[in-house]
């Protein structure tokens, strides 16, 4: 060891002296239980820590600063400051989503998407931030989260670009948003099977998905999700699409996902193999042979982990040159509320854009924190 990089060490009376003046006037016992409390309530398990006695503030950084340094490798503690009464961020690891829920708790999801629009005369891709929580009770009120997050693809100088990232709040009974009509359970001379709200699930339909793998196959090819639907088998993609929609909601029970994993490999043009997500985790991936979209799941759970939508690309839909920017307080295209008319150009995504088109998802179980 050389000299240079030998640091002072102090001596037990320096150290005893130093001790006892950083806790001057703190209650020891308090100041510990403050420590704890603070750890355990960023970490979501535990109310707000109890203030301590303290008789200076340069006293209460200095026990801040040591819950931090404490558990700074782990990254638990960011902020101390008092969360605020909205349901929590995830809160859950995925192989523990799956328990029963207590009063007061919610089923969380999150969809991180690209969506497509005309940005300075440019095809770009926006980044889309979906939130959903399901009460305990899924009967109860659902409320689903939209905002842009800011990022954008397709920009040379995208740092310039000032997008609008004012949330767009919906809540529905049952899982029942806007003021559309319901067609669940209606029925047309045309289609095989009453209405089934796969693409917009509610509490109803969800509870109606049994881990019969049969029958979910059967589902699969030919339960009605459009108006348009004709008798006819569903294609891989619209089933996919089904299987899709159904789990981002979080809420359907491990034994139906597991099933519906299986039940997709009966349908025609579609397949289920062993392969990795784009970041390297081991999946179970759905796949059609007619579009190439890719469904990952997670081999255990039957949890969404991505969805990779390559296909051709399309015309892009937007609305003419009123892209939500920090001036608009429009919401995101897909949230449901009012804005421009939408127009279609004829400047399709690149090939490229095309190719980073992702969609990731978490899941989790949170609690109201206020």
């Amino acid at each position: 060891m050389r000299e240079d990089n030998v640091r002072k060490i102090w001596s037990d009376a320096e150290l005893d002296a130093a001790l006892s003046d950083l806790h001057d006037g703190v209650d020891e016992d308090d100041g510990l239980a403050f420590a704890r409390a603070s750890l355990m309530t960023a970490a979501g398990t535990s109310d707000a820590p109890p203030q301590p006695r303290r008789s200076g503030t340069w006293r209460w950084i200095a026990v801040a600063a040591a819950v931090v340094t404490l558990v700074g490798g782990l990254a638990i503690v960011t902020s101390l400051k008092t969360p605020p009464s909205e349901p929590a961020q995830p809160a859950a690891t995925l192989q523990d989503i799956d328990r029963p829920l207590a009063p007061g708790e919610f089923h969380y999801a999150q969809r991180l998407s690209w969506l497509p629009e005309i940005l300075e005369d440019k095809p770009v891709m926006i980044q889309q931030r979906v939130e959903l929580w399901i009460p305990a009770d899924p009967t109860g009120v659902w409320h689903r989260r939209t905002r842009w997050t800011g990022a954008v693809r397709g920009l040379d100088e995208p740092k310039h670009v000032q997008v609008n990232q004012l949330p767009f709040d919906e809540y529905g009974p049952g899982g029942r948003f806007g003021t559309g009509q319901n067609l669940g359970g209606q029925t047309a001379p045309t289609w095989n099977t009453p209405f089934q709200n796969w693409l917009s699930p509610d509490a109803d339909f969800v509870a109606s998905l049994t881990p019969d793998r049969g029958k979910l196959a059967k589902r699969l090819n030919f339960d009605t999700i459009s108006v348009h639907d004709n008798g006819k088998a569903h294609t891989a993609t619209e089933a996919l699409d089904m299987v899709r929609t159904a789990l981002e909601t979080g809420l359907v029970r491990k034994d139906v996902r597991l099933a519906l994993r299986d039940a997709f490999g009966g349908v025609t043009g579609a397949f289920v193999v062993t392969g990795r997500t784009r970041d390297g985790r081991a999946a179970t991936v759905l796949g059609t042979k007619d579009t190439g979209q890719r469904l990952f799941l997670d081999p255990a759970t039957a949890q969404l982990l991505s969805w990779d939508g390559r296909f051709p690309p399309t015309p892009v839909t937007t609305r003419s040159s009123e892209v939500p920017m920090s001036t608009s307080r429009n919401p995101p295209r897909s949230s449901g509320g009012a804005g421009p008319p939408a127009t279609t150009t004829t400047t399709p995504v690149s090939p490229q854009l095309v190719q980073d088109l992702e969609t990731v998802y978490s899941f989790a179980i949170t609690r109201t924190s206020g």
